[in-house]
């Protein structure tokens, strides 16, 4: 304020930024006091919910998100909800891997559903699970493997009068270089490579779907499926959404009652907090954390003798 006792601008600003802040916290905290009081008279199961989307080329996230969720004693099952086109191999089968390691050590159902697409990488990742879900008209499968981007200049270069000299160490270090010609030998070592990676994949499919390697050109063969042509081919489970998921978790992880969805803790940014774009999970946001552990300090503080 100035000497006559009126509020400066800067005052007003200072008084508008803190009401902004009230009004995102006090939603969030009151929820949680809520919660935490149902708690208490209505017990939920605990399931861990794992959203894979897009095209993948790093399972470090991932793995880490599932290793909490395996850890976490009061995390009865895992929910993965995917949504994944595939990616590169190595980190579809590094989180299949892991998977599979933390199924031993912390055994918990996991429960895969799929809305629109589950295919190459992400099928791969799927089948380390215990249960697949997806609508009769989502795309399944494309279970094969390709070195893509393999493309080549050279007349390109020469027509524009370009003149590459490449240097080498080694008979196939050239192979994926654009600008010369691939050699024979270098295209088959290249198909070797490629041939590899899909008898892997098609390994795991065959062990984990308990599917027959001798059919293998029915259900693999890098098709894509609807899921109800999948169904048949025993690619996926069931045929059925979100309620059909719940069902099986129930049933998987032998509980009744209701669920509480737990979701990875989501980084916002500062003017995340300000912002109503519902691309995140508004239960896993910076400032709704925040808000939880006061409602969750505030319930279990102030909540009834008789009840605790």
């Amino acid at each position: 304020m100035d000497k006559s006792g009126t509020p400066t601008f800067s005052d007003i600003l200072k008084n508008i930024f803190f009401l902004l802040i009230i009004v995102q916290l006090a939603p969030p905290i009151i929820q949680s006091i809520v919660k935490q009081y149902k708690h208490f008279v209505e017990p939920r199961t605990k399931v861990g919910v794992l959203p894979i989307t897009g095209v993948i080329y790093n399972s470090e996230s991932y793995c880490k998100k599932l290793r909490k969720f395996f850890e976490a004693k009061d995390i009865k099952a895992i929910l993965i909800k995917m949504e994944c086109p595939g990616g590169a191999s190595g980190t579809s089968q590094t989180i299949f891997n892991e998977l599979n390691a933390l199924k031993k050590e912390n055994p918990k159902p996991v429960i895969v559903l799929v809305e629109n697409i589950c295919a190459s990488g992400g099928y791969n990742i799927a089948c380390a699970c215990d249960y697949i879900i997806a609508p009769g008209s989502a795309i399944i499968g494309s279970i094969g493997a390709t070195l893509p981007y393999l493309f080549n200049v050279k007349e390109l270069l020469e027509q524009v009068k370009v003149k590459y000299t490449p240097i080498k160490a080694g008979t196939f270090k050239n192979a994926t270089n654009p600008f010369v010609e691939m050699t024979p030998q270098e295209t088959a070592l290249l198909q070797g490579v490629a041939d590899d990676a899909y008898d892997q994949f098609m390994l795991e499919v065959s062990q984990k779907r308990k599917l027959s390697l001798v059919s293998a050109k029915e259900w693999a063969d890098g098709k894509i499926f609807t899921g109800r042509q999948a169904k048949k081919l025993g690619l996926i489970d069931e045929l059925g959404c979100l309620e059909n998921a719940i069902q099986a978790l129930k049933k998987k992880a032998m509980f009744e009652g209701k669920i509480e969805w737990v979701y990875p803790p989501t980084k916002m940014s500062f003017w995340n907090l300000f912002s109503t774009d519902a691309g995140y999970d508004p239960e896993s946001s910076m400032y709704t954390s925040l808000a939880t552990k006061i409602g969750t300090y505030l319930g279990q503080r102030y909540a009834p003798k008789a009840i605790t």
